[in-house]
């Protein structure tokens, strides 16, 4: 049976390790915690991944089948499992290029060409994804809603011990009712990643061409919106939406609903926002300082009362800041 590590230090780890027939010594290795789960930078540009509960055994367990399906049926870069140990952790080949998403977001902001090509990547990408696997291969393992954002009434509870502004709170109040109260339709279920942004993908360090996706632990079947929420940011211009919408549009031959794209990204911020309990304003939580945080957030809420475009399928506007 799996095994899950309470406690990991890189001299335990390395006896595992050598237990699958790799051989490091504690010096190599880099340990940091992630959510249930512990992270392990190998030399090479690769990476294990240990349970540190039955919970993140089985959170790994869903994203091995993920990663294994996209690896068959996809032409973009995943993670490559190299192996599976019975005892529940598996050491993945990372995908190769670089990852340093808040200098690539400012680099983003005032660079229209890198955004837009950008953009069209992750389109291509989340066309193949999103057509990659009916529903019937995934019934009865993958979750069928996405982990972020919290739930409305989380949210509540924490809030008023972080933002004291009551005009801010009832206006987050408002958007929280509307983003429970979306009905989603059979069609725009499939298998999402979840946390589509630039945090995590994997570019060419001299060319900018992305060479992959990383990271599917929120993986779900869920509404396909989702996975475009974090490719606006807290600029009136939407390029890498607009860029990514020109791809993947026609491809798939769906629309995408903006309005629904700028709710999501609001509630994500607005999560965000409730998640820094107990964090000083001056300190980051998730890489943004309360001020930055607050800017996502009512930034976010401006878009979201735009009207839709004259004469188009799409709707207007882009907020939210989330590399």
């Amino acid at each position: 049976m799996p095994e899950y590590f309470a406690n990991l230090s890189p001299a335990s780890a390395c006896d595992a390790l050598r237990v699958a027939g790799l051989r490091y010594t504690p010096e190599q290795l880099h340990i940091t915690a992630r959510d249930e789960r512990w992270a392990v930078a190998l030399p090479a540009e690769h990476i294990a991944w240990f349970p540190a509960s039955e919970s993140g055994s089985r959170r790994l367990a869903v994203e091995r089948r993920v990663l294994s399906l996209l690896k068959d049926r996809c032409s973009f870069e995943v993670p490559r499992l190299v192996v599976v140990s019975d005892s529940g952790f598996d050491v993945r080949q990372m995908v190769p290029g670089q990852c340093d998403p808040w200098a690539l977001f400012q680099r983003c902001q005032t660079d229209p060409a890198l955004t837009g090509n950008i953009g069209r990547s992750i389109g291509g990408i989340l066309a193949e994804q999103h057509m990659a696997v009916p529903e019937a291969e995934i019934t009865g393992w993958l979750p069928q809603r996405v982990v972020w954002p919290e739930s409305g009434d989380w949210i509540r509870k924490r809030l008023p011990s972080v933002v004291e502004d009551s005009d801010l709170l009832e206006q987050i109040d408002g958007v929280i009712d509307r983003y429970e109260a979306v009905t989603v339709g059979g069609m725009d279920r499939t298998l999402i990643h979840g946390d589509v942004g630039l945090h995590n993908l994997a570019l060419d360090p001299k060319t900018d061409v992305v060479n992959g996706i990383f990271d599917y632990d929120s993986a779900a079947w869920a509404d396909r919106h989702h996975d475009f929420r974090y490719l606006l940011f807290d600029l009136e211009r939407e390029d890498m939406l607009d860029a990514a919408l020109d791809v993947y549009e026609p491809l798939v031959g769906r629309s995408i609903d903006r309005g629904r794209v700028r709710l999501y990204n609001a509630a994500c911020a607005i999560s965000y926002l409730a998640f820094r309990l107990g964090t000083p304003p001056r300190a980051k939580s998730c890489g943004r300082t309360l001020a930055e945080d607050l800017r996502w957030v009512r930034t976010a809420l401006t878009k979201c009362q735009m009207p839709s475009r004259s004469g188009s399928a799409r709707d207007a506007g882009g907020a939210g800041s989330h590399p």
